[in-house]
């Protein structure tokens, strides 16, 4: 079920990707200015999704593998995820302030998290040693100390970034239920999104902890709902971000507008 899944969000957001791209160049030749902190982020948190969903395809993960190392791609796509979840974090906090010190702290605290947890996940994977011990850094082993504490590891970040994404993202779009319908329903779709990858931390890391305490549940269960979690939350994200881009790039505007902003609020990300 991977496979299909993780295919389709691969295409996604590669289409995603192209967009965005093109979008940034267009503003770049009608402003003659740089690109701001946002449309960086957008573009670092579309193609760590591509890489991380490519990754995650049975087929691509097994080549990838068998030209490095045992598990390698698993550690690669779920880092890619991390950075996948800390973009969109920088991406959101950057929409709503601008040039303000506690803008910028929120932002280089939240690159130094995802430094600390890279580098946690590297020690951890190579704790577990997949090569030598013959184990995947899946569910399906879980009955492995080392395997849960590299899951559990990841999927709580997961969860806490998942959480702000959906909770900021929400803010945006109920502020902008007046002045910007098309863009408030994109982040909308990309909080719903979000709340569904919180969702899908919460299963993985629920049947870790359930068979660390004797109850887990069928993993043939466990292996249906959380690749289904996953693609609906990276395409519901990747989906409403580029359906707010687009309708402020229509508007003129390259960043969500709220209504009734404060002064303190940036409302445009091109200066």
């Amino acid at each position: 079920m991977e496979g299909p899944i993780f295919g389709l969000c691969a295409v996604l957001t590669l289409l995603s990707t192209a967009i965005a791209i093109s979008r940034s160049l267009v503003q770049k030749r009608r402003s003659g200015k740089t690109y701001r902190l946002a449309l960086s982020a957008h573009l670092v948190a579309l193609v760590s999704s591509f890489v991380g969903s490519l990754l995650a395809v049975p087929t691509m993960a097994d080549i990838a593998d068998r030209a490095t190392t045992a598990e390698l791609s698993t550690l690669v796509s779920d880092i890619a995820a991390v950075i996948f979840c800390a973009s969109l974090q920088i991406l959101i906090i950057d929409w709503e302030y601008y040039r303000e010190l506690p803008h910028y702290v929120s932002i280089a605290c939240r690159v130094t998290l995802v430094l600390m947890v890279t580098s946690l996940l590297i020690w951890q994977f190579r704790r577990a040693d997949p090569t030598g011990l013959g184990v995947e850094l899946s569910t399906s082993y879980a009955r492995i100390s080392e395997v849960r504490t590299y899951l559990l590891t990841y999927l709580c970040f997961f969860a806490a970034a998942g959480a702000e994404v959906a909770m900021r993202a929400a803010k945006l779009a109920y502020g902008m239920r007046r002045t910007g319908r098309s863009a408030g329903t994109g982040m909308a779709v990309a909080a719903a999104g979000a709340v569904l990858g919180v969702l899908y931390a919460m299963s993985r890391s629920g049947y870790v902890l359930a068979y660390e305490a004797g109850h887990a549940w069928p993993s043939t269960l466990e292996r249906i709902i959380s690749p289904a979690l996953a693609g609906l939350s990276l395409g519901g994200i990747v989906a409403g971000l580029s359906m707010a881009v687009l309708a402020n790039s229509r508007s003129g505007s390259s960043t969500p507008r709220r209504s009734a902003a404060p002064a303190r609020r940036h409302p445009t990300a091109a200066r």
